[in-house]
């Protein structure tokens, strides 16, 4: 069953009409359900948000994430589901829900349910000796503030997210690579762009 199966059989099940499933996720008319029902539509991230919500559902059961969750399940391991992001939208400081490429699940040990979380995949080497190599899955917790010499996430343009080791020396900060191979990223303290967006909480490998 795909997602737009999913999404007409949840409809059904809740005795919803097309129409009044289209004014719920702000489409104009019935006809463009019609449309997703037949998997004739590309829904954006966001949109997925808006049918899951509409549908007392989540988002990872409508992209089908349910055997991955079954596996942890299976192994007796509690999980949650976090939001991985590719390059993360930065201009603002915030999260952009169209920045979402899918939910993951992942193992909810030494994680703090109270917290929110999101993920990215590393890339390349410049934190391997900080046991992070290329590709793992890296779980950060959102903060604007992290202490010295925490590994975090932070924005330092208007577009893309890095991971690196804080380091505040008077008034000089500086993102730091785990790897004698890369230079510091001296940061200019009166730019708006810069900000932290996250302290690295647990890696995944392989995942």
């Amino acid at each position: 069953m795909d997602m737009y199966e999913r999404i007409k059989k949840l409809r059904t099940k809740l005795s919803m009409s097309q129409g009044e499933l289209a004014e719920k996720v702000g489409y104009t008319n019935r006809s463009s359900i019609g449309k997703v029902e037949a998997g004739a539509v590309d829904l954006s991230q966001s949109k997925i948000l808006s049918f899951a919500k509409a549908l007392n559902t989540t988002p990872q059961y409508l992209m089908g994430f349910e055997d991955d969750q079954n596996m942890y399940s299976s192994a007796g391991l509690d999980y949650i589901n976090v939001p991985l992001y590719d390059n993360l939208c930065c201009g603002n400081g915030g999260f952009v829900e169209d920045n979402i490429v899918e939910f993951v699940p992942v193992p909810s040990a030494d994680l703090n349910l109270s917290k929110e979380y999101f993920c990215q995949y590393a890339q390349g080497d410049s934190m391997k000796d900080a046991g992070i190599i290329d590709h793992d899955l890296l779980i950060f917790e959102k903060t604007s503030v992290v202490n010295n010499n925490d590994i975090g996430c932070f924005c330092i343009d208007e577009n893309v997210a890095t991971c690196k080791k804080y380091r505040e020396t008077g008034e000089i900060i500086a993102l730091v690579p785990m790897n004698s191979n890369y230079d510091p990223i001296v940061i200019d303290v009166t730019s708006s762009s810069f900000r932290c967006l996250g302290k690295l909480k647990k890696s995944i490998r392989e995942y």
